[in-house]
């Protein structure tokens, strides 16, 4: 069978959230005018500056103290089929326990190891969109409340050996222990588990997971090619069969 139509039986899921000034975010984003054709330059051109880790992106173990820089990852790390996990009862702040991720393995399937697991809150429909952003007030609301990884759920997938974690919230750890982070200077302990003990890089702030079945999907999420980045913006695309 030729790829163009093997591919065929398969539709595109975009999960990444779009990059423009104003989105949620701990650091600046800007997106600058360079050269310009309506000053007279010959082209138009932008200046971006960007976080690491800004809207949808990875973080390497390296981000959390672990021995991999962003460039010392295999890319077979970045694509491979997926399971969804969902989790959209979780209430504000809750944390998600191993007990959880063994439940839904009744049901869909254990866990194995290279398997990539993205984690379904359905925090994305908390990212404002530009025509929303007055209304619903500072955007920084999508950092407030949301659910995470209990350090049992984070070792526990550590001890599965999946080969990447991934989550629609801001960051795979709850928001407690992202404010403990941001307040106090503690590493957040699901990164640790993930990052730092296991080398498990971490794709945070997806968005449409809602659209991938639990099993079946197929993910690409190439980070940019930094010497020794710490993480990256990506472009996370899902294959899913049409079936």
């Amino acid at each position: 069978m030729q790829l163009e139509e093997f591919l065929g039986n398969y539709r595109l899921v975009d999960l990444t959230h779009i990059l423009e000034e104003g989105t949620p975010c701990l650091l600046p984003y800007y997106h600058m005018v360079w050269t310009s054709r309506k000053l007279g330059d010959p082209y138009n051109a932008y200046v971006l500056q960007i976080p690491e880790h800004h809207g949808t992106h990875v973080d390497a173990p390296f981000h959390a103290g672990g021995k991999k820089w962003l460039d010392d990852l295999d890319l077979n790390v970045w694509h491979g089929p997926c399971r969804v996990i969902d989790l959209k009862a979780k209430k504000l702040g809750e944390e998600t326990s191993a007990l959880d991720i063994k439940r839904w393995e009744k049901t869909y399937g254990s866990l194995c190891h290279g398997d990539i697991v993205l984690l379904q809150y359905g925090w994305d429909k908390r990212w404002p969109r530009k025509n929303e952003r007055k209304k619903r007030g500072h955007p920084i609301s999508f950092f407030r409340d949301f659910p995470g990884l209990s350090v049992e759920a984070a070792d526990y997938l550590g001890k599965n050996q999946v080969k990447l974690v991934g989550t629609d919230t801001p960051t795979v750890d709850p928001v407690s222990a992202f404010l403990d982070s941001r307040n106090f200077g503690k590493t957040e302990p699901a990164h640790i588990k993930l990052l730092r003990e296991r080398s498990i890089p971490v794709l945070e702030g997806l968005r449409n997971l809602s659209r991938l079945p639990p099993n079946g999907a197929y993910l690409f999420t190439f980070p940019l090619n930094l010497r020794r980045g710490s993480g990256s913006p990506v472009r996370a695309v899902a294959f899913v069969p049409r079936r």
